[in-house]
């Protein structure tokens, strides 16, 4: 399957996307840190940049490759992109923001997305934000894609759901052309999916779950949790164990932890490293030992610390999506085989 990336961050959808079996084919993010992971992680695949230059003279422009060797692009066939995901800019409908939902200047580029899937009409579509989107633009958001002939399904889970020590809610909105439905519901005998809203778990027997990342109101790139700052890092800690984490001499967070805290490989923000390290598992929970294969949770120096940090508060853990792509990617195998 091909895919078209919009807002793609530092690729955690894409990450997801390529774990299912589909490929992006063209990237679109403008923040300069995260352009550059992108250029580090997927150095074959263009960045398009502002979502607004997806238009149909645009995609023409580019044609061909990587759509079509002939020289088609997706304005000319429909068929040559099966979905087009991203995450919307969250920060007008978030709880963190000012609410102004989906006619804040931010969270409006939703509306970009449902203009490039009116042109290239995929047969499916995955849309991600915050939980603060379900209030504020879920209702906006299923009405335009069912508009445009799409039936819709939507989805909030914590990133807990997939093993991960904190929350992280996230909504997801599927959506599958009316005609697809039609063909699968024939092969199935069932498609109609419920609305499933899962309710968080807050604590564990062994300790509570770590903040959620999220981007810090200070502009220094700190995370920020809804329980406080990640000073909390050292505060559980015997002051032997903090020092040699590097938390004992003024450490700050360290963002090998936090890509290991929201599922990436170990030095995927780095753009000096050339070999992320395999994601091993989730980190230990509060008041937990930390886990052999734990990065330190803090460090006194690292290049680029507060980029990384602002690129993954603002990032979605992959393992989150994944079960979303994975079951687009078996119902689109289906489909294919019934046409």
């Amino acid at each position: 399957m091909k895919g078209l990336s919009l807002f793609s961050g530092i690729g955690g959808l894409d990450i997801a996307a390529g774990w299912a079996g589909i490929t992006p084919v063209l990237l679109s993010e403008i923040e300069p840190y995260a352009c550059s992971i992108l250029r580090k992680r997927w150095e074959n695949i263009q960045n398009v940049g502002d979502i607004t230059r997806y238009t149909d003279a645009t995609l023409r422009e580019l044609g061909g490759f990587p759509f079509y060797p002939c020289g088609k692009c997706p304005a000319d066939d429909k068929e040559s992109i099966d979905i087009i995901y991203g995450g919307f800019p969250c920060q007008d409908v978030s709880v963190a923001g000012k609410q102004r939902g989906l006619s804040g200047k931010r969270s409006r580029l939703w509306f970009e997305m449902l203009r490039v899937i009116r042109e290239i009409r995929p047969r499916w579509v995955l849309a991600e934000n915050v939980r603060g989107a379900v209030n504020l633009a879920l209702d906006t958001v299923k009405a335009g894609l069912e508009q445009e002939g799409y039936k819709v399904w939507a989805f909030v889970i914590p990133a807990s759901a997939v093993g991960a020590p904190h929350q992280r809610e996230r909504l997801f909105v599927i959506g599958c052309k009316k005609s697809v439905c039609t063909i699968l519901e024939k092969q199935l005998h069932r498609i109609n999916l419920p609305f499933v809203k899962k309710k968080p778990c807050t604590a564990v027997s062994k300790g509570a779950f770590w903040p959620t990342p999220t981007v810090g109101t200070s502009g220094s790139g700190h995370l920020c949790g809804g329980t406080g700052h990640w000073q909390m890092l050292t505060q559980h800690l015997p002051l032997k164990e903090a020092r040699k984490m590097g938390a004992g001499n003024g450490g700050k967070l360290n963002p090998d932890w936090v890509e290991n805290l929201m599922g990436f490989q170990i030095g995927w923000t780095d753009i000096a490293c050339n070999h992320p390290i395999s994601f091993k598992g989730w980190p230990a929970l509060i008041n937990s030992t930390q886990y052999p294969y734990e990065p330190p949770r803090t460090i006194d120096c690292i290049p680029y610390r507060a980029q990384r940090l602002k690129c993954l508060g603002n990032a979605v853990v992959p393992q989150q999506a994944y079960p979303f792509f994975r079951a687009v990617r078996e119902l689109n195998v289906i489909y294919s085989s019934c046409c």
